[in-house]
C-alpha cells in the first residue's frame, strides 16, 4: 500500500543515526546490536547504541 492509497507513513528521524520510532523498528535495531555483539562488530555495536540511545526529538514528541 502506498501513501496515495491511504497509508500513513512512519514518523521518520533526520539524526546521521536514526533513532527508531515504531516498536518493529526497534525490535529490527535491537536484533542488530545483539548480532553485533555476537559477532564481535564494535562498529556495530556504535551503530546501533547511537541508533537507541540519545535524545530524539522526533521519537520524544518534540517536532523540530
Amino acid at each position: 500500500m502506498t501513501e496515495s492509497q491511504g497509508q500513513i507513513p512512519e514518523p521518520s528521524c533526520n539524526h546521521l543515526f536514526a533513532h527508531p520510532q515504531t516498536p518493529e523498528q526497534r525490535e529490527r535495531v535491537e536484533a542488530a546490536l545483539d548480532n553485533a555483539r555476537l559477532t564481535g562488530d564494535a562498529q556495530g555495536v556504535l551503530v546501533a547504541m547511537a541508533q537507541l540511545l540519545g535524545p530524539c526529538d522526533v521519537r520524544d514528541g518534540r517536532q523540530p
